[in-house]
């Protein structure tokens, strides 16, 4: 029996070092949040590949799952499923349009201090900084301990 389950996360823009964030406003104006790319697995898939097709389902981005990395899951306690967290290097920032109540938006990982998340998103953003983080020191330590050629 499979057991759904979300896969969730957000694009990266390696150019920008911005990330992709959906911007929803409620009816009445007063409020809005921000949130990850979030949907529920479908029989059969893995996490990676729930992430890839939703990506593709909202934004008609076609990822290579080259390009999608995980930054960790949890238990989603309101609902008893897991949510695995995925973020997504793209080296061109792109606009969507939302088929949603609200837009994407790139934002800096300096800025997320001063936004209004939904439930958990904001852990989900943190963690992901400081995965991504790791990710490029280790490509700039293995870059610096290659040895240069003379010319």
């Amino acid at each position: 029996m499979h057991k759904s389950f979300y896969a969730s996360g957000f694009l990266y823009s390696l150019k920008t070092h911005k990330i992709l964030l959906l911007h929803s406003e409620q009816k009445d104006d007063v409020s809005s949040s921000w949130s990850t790319l979030t949907g529920e697995s479908k029989q059969g898939e893995d996490a990676k590949i729930a992430f890839q097709r939703i990506i593709g389902e909202l934004l008609k981005l076609n990822l290579e799952p080259k390009d999608i990395y995980p930054i960790y899951d949890y238990l989603h306690g309101t609902e008893d499923k897991v949510n695995y967290v995925f973020y997504a290097q793209v080296k061109n920032p792109q606009e969507f349009d939302s088929p949603l109540d609200g837009a994407y938006s790139w934002v800096a990982f300096s800025e997320i201090s001063k936004l209004l998340f939904a439930s958990h998103t904001d852990q989900d953003v943190i963690v992901g900084e400081r995965v991504i983080n790791l990710m490029l020191r280790l490509v700039q330590e293995s870059d610096s301990s290659v040895p240069k050629a003379r010319s």
